[in-house]
């Protein structure tokens, strides 16, 4: 719990403890403490088991100004040294760890990618500048990882010409395993945290949206299938990858700390006009968020 509240809690509890001395009330293990806040002040209700009741007031002054924090998931590293400016409250956070299935959209149909094979895993903010409002609203800014593979088990195999990716068959007689592309990418979310006014399975609903700028260094293309009762693998790194693209990210938080998200970049992955390209698109789930 927040240490600003625990002490808010103690200040409280030691003025109802007085004011139900004055009172000559005492409360044992109450059932229920209800806080309500307004523009005029605070209240903090104590109601026991035979309904005997304490109620403390506090007023704000005409002056006041109120700043509520509210957090929604991801791990604060800052904790209370959260700074607060102009209604705007200031945290690090590391969020997001997501697992998906690929698809290739605009990939020839004899590439034969099989989303159900294909995966994504990513830790969508290692680190990153969080900005929250006082609706609760906010806005991340961070650096994170990213890793994917287009899959397929078919009768058809990603082949690498001069660091050209294309697809091709297999050797004959060689009985298939897999063929797979591989990327991995550093990647720069900067996205938009919205509250939407509904709760599902006890947790308020969020839409988290935004671009991701994807620094691509990595890409490898590996084949391996069975030939005379021996597994060959083929492997390839270097191959014509895009170093640079652009995502656009969604999730919707439906249920505690996580939900669904998808993802889709309007740039083909490989550079090049050769005749096998494709968009990347992901659907999956997303955790600490």
């Amino acid at each position: 719990m927040n240490t600003k509240i625990l002490l808010l809690l103690a200040a409280l509890t030691s003025n109802v403890v007085a004011a139900s001395a004055e009172e000559s009330t005492i409360i044992m293990n109450p059932k229920r403490v209800v806080i309500t806040e307004s523009a005029a002040g605070m209240n903090t209700e104590i109601i026991g088991y035979k309904n005997d009741t304490i109620v403390f007031k506090q007023q704000y002054s005409p002056n006041a100004t109120i700043v509520s924090h509210i957090s929604k998931g991801g791990l604060s590293l800052l904790g209370d040294k959260r700074k607060k400016r102009s209604g705007i409250s200031w945290d690090a956070t590391s969020e997001g760890f997501g697992i998906g299935f690929c698809s290739a959209p605009g990939a020839p149909g004899g590439s034969n990618v099989e989303q159900g094979k294909s995966f994504e895993v990513s830790w969508l903010n290692i680190i990153a500048a969080k900005a929250t409002n006082r609706h609760g609203n906010s806005f991340t800014m961070g650096v994170g990882i990213d890793w994917r593979n287009w899959r397929t088990t078919l009768d058809s195999r990603f082949t690498v010409t001069d660091g050209i990716v294309g697809t091709g068959s297999y050797p004959e007689g060689a009985s298939t395993r897999l063929s797979r592309i591989k990327v991995f990418s550093v990647q720069f979310p900067m996205l938009w945290h919205q509250n939407l006014p509904a709760k599902l399975f006890g947790s308020q609903m969020q839409m988290v949206f935004g671009p991701i700028f994807n620094l691509n260094t990595h890409g490898s293309v590996l084949t391996s299938w069975y030939e005379d009762g021996r597994k060959i693998k083929d492997s390839v790194n270097g191959i014509n990858l895009r170093l640079f693209t652009v995502d656009l990210f969604a999730m919707a938080r439906i249920f505690p700390g996580g939900g669904v998200f998808v993802r889709y970049s309007p740039y083909k992955m490989l550079t090049g006009s050769q005749r096998f390209n494709f968009h990347p698109l992901s659907t999956g789930l997303m955790f600490l968020m």
